[in-house]
């Protein structure tokens, strides 16, 4: 019988994958061939093995007025969300506490980037790419982050006993899994498709 012992926690989250300074695969958004999502210097950046099309993480910012009422002479601080406002240096902004009209600076915040966003809809968080190794199991995804993550799916669901480390946590890597992925009757059509996502690229 073969055995399995799934490893702790969630290795193949996307912001995981990177922080070991690995890559995620997906399909260039200018050719569909394969492109590589990783973290550099530069920050997070996509390159096509193909057409070597090269995209660069989008920068997001928080724009802010702040300042003191010249009427009630209390501080606020208020988000700009008005994209036409944002381009300015001031704007005139009611205040919150007594609603008379200020002219204050804009600031321009660099914005949180979201760390604990992971992969959704078979797509990758930032550039919003189709995951590179994808196929269907009855109209349902059968998807790999690279070929490390492939690899896991094969041994995993291969494994007839799955087995779990004895510790407090709880989490492993098939926490994310879908239940059709698990289930034993469908075992040998998961794995041959899983096969097949492996030759695309050979």
């Amino acid at each position: 019988m073969e055995r399995f012992i799934d490893p702790l926690g969630l290795p193949f989250g996307f912001y995981a994958i990177l922080r070991r300074n690995e890559q995620v695969a997906v399909k260039c958004p200018k050719c569909t061939g394969l492109a590589y999502i990783s973290k550099g210097e530069q920050g997070v950046v996509v390159n096509c093995t193909a057409c070597f099309h090269q995209e660069k993480e989008p920068e997001a910012y928080r724009y802010t007025a702040s300042g003191m009422c010249t009427v009630c002479e209390r501080w606020f601080n208020e988000e700009v969300t008005d994209h036409k406002q944002q381009t300015h240096k001031a704007v005139h902004i009611a205040c919150p506490h007594c609603s008379a009209v200020n002219q204050v600076p804009i600031r321009k915040i660099a914005a949180y980037s979201g760390c604990y966003l992971d992969f959704r809809n078979e797509r990758d968080p930032i550039f919003q790419l189709e995951m590179y190794y994808l196929d269907y199991f009855r109209g349902k995804p059968v998807w790999a982050a690279n070929r490390e993550h492939l690899n896991y799916l094969i041994s995993y669901i291969s494994a007839e006993l799955r087995e779990k480390p004895a510790t407090v946590i709880k989490r492993t890597a098939s926490h994310s899994l879908p239940k059709y992925m698990k289930e034993a009757k469908n075992r040998e059509a998961i794995v041959k498709l899983l096969h097949k996502l492996q030759r695309i690229d050979r």
